[in-house]
């Protein structure tokens, strides 16, 4: 019986530590979460940013073409 006893708090302990384990791995899993979320919104921004960038680039490209076109044609006219 006694032996029993024993065995009974030995499997209660490892329960309770094994039931700390999990409430520590859920809150680290929330964590996780949260993080990954911010890191999933961050990229949102900066494929925002990129894309914003790229058509900047685009337009100012296309103005530097006119220009050039504009000196070209002004240069042809004047010789």
């Amino acid at each position: 019986m006694e032996m029993e006893i024993q065995e009974l708090r030995l499997l209660e302990e490892r329960i309770e530590r094994l039931l700390q384990l999990i409430g520590r791995l859920k809150g680290e899993k929330e964590e996780l979460l949260a993080k990954l979320q911010e890191k999933e919104a961050e990229n949102s921004r900066l494929k925002e940013e990129l894309n914003r960038r790229e058509e900047e680039r685009r337009a100012i490209k296309e103005r530097i073409g006119t220009l050039i076109e504009r000196l070209s044609q002004f240069s042809e006219g004047g010789e």
